[in-house]
């Protein structure tokens, strides 16, 4: 050792470099590979937890997507079920044991006829659907109302108010009585109108059954608890 030194020492170090010397030389190094192994393992830990988050997400959403759709689901069944009831209701108007009313003034059909003859104007403002559907409910008739005029014959909502198809052959209009033209490429909206006894009404006041020069057919519905009123019923409901 003191060898060491002396030849240390005439190589103009001293004893404190020396020291320095060795301590630098046999300090340990940073371990540079663990450092990277370490910095990997946490990235991938970090992507493992996003990961296992966004399937809890995906997982929440998809649960959350089945319930709107199971309650979708169940809404469809009850609207068929209600429309099957309605369609139902109408249907037995036509049996022989069915109760016909009287068609007097105070009756549905006259009152929807009478407040629909009083909103009509002289010429059409493009609204039928909803001065016909006021008129209705006016009277008491209960249903979802409809964006589009023919709609109220073809989504059943006249049914479901209690309204019966009936054959356009020798038809003879009774107060109350609704017609609902087709829709068609020049009207997509089709058309709806009311008997109020002396004319066809709808948002004005028709000078004949159909508005149109052309037409894509129609059907006429009427009030299923008035399928037998006479002549003398509908001047009942226009004059009682």
């Amino acid at each position: 050792m003191k060898k060491s030194l002396i030849i240390l020492s005439l190589m103009g170090l001293s004893a404190t470099q020396v020291n320095a010397t060795v301590q630098q030389t046999f300090e340990p190094a940073t371990n540079s590979s663990a450092v990277k192994t370490y910095k990997v393992v946490n990235n991938f830990s970090n992507i493992t937890s996003n990961t296992t988050e966004r399937v809890q997400n995906i997982e929440y959403l998809n649960n959350q997507a089945q319930q709107k759709s199971d309650e979708l689901a169940q809404l469809a069944r009850q609207l068929e079920t209600k429309y099957s009831n309605s369609v139902s209701f109408a249907t037995s108007a036509n049996n022989s044991t069915f109760s016909s009313g009287r068609l007097t003034s105070s009756a549905p059909p006259a009152l929807a006829a009478a407040r629909a003859a009083r909103a009509a104007h002289s010429r059409t403002l493009g609204l039928c659907a909803r001065y016909v559907r006021q008129a209705l409910q006016a009277a008491g008739y209960e249903f979802t109302p409809n964006a589009s005029a023919y709609q109220y014959a073809t989504r059943g909502t006249l049914a479901q108010a209690g309204f019966v198809k009936l054959s356009n052959d020798n038809y003879q209009p009774q107060v109350g009585d609704v017609a609902v033209f087709n829709r068609s490429s020049k009207n997509p909206h089709g058309h709806i109108q009311i008997y109020d006894g002396s004319q066809w009404v709808s948002d004005f006041r028709q000078s004949k059954f159909s508005p149109y020069s052309s037409h894509n057919g129609y059907s006429v519905w009427r009030d299923g608890r008035y399928l037998d009123a006479t002549s003398q019923g509908t001047y009942l409901a226009m004059n009682d």
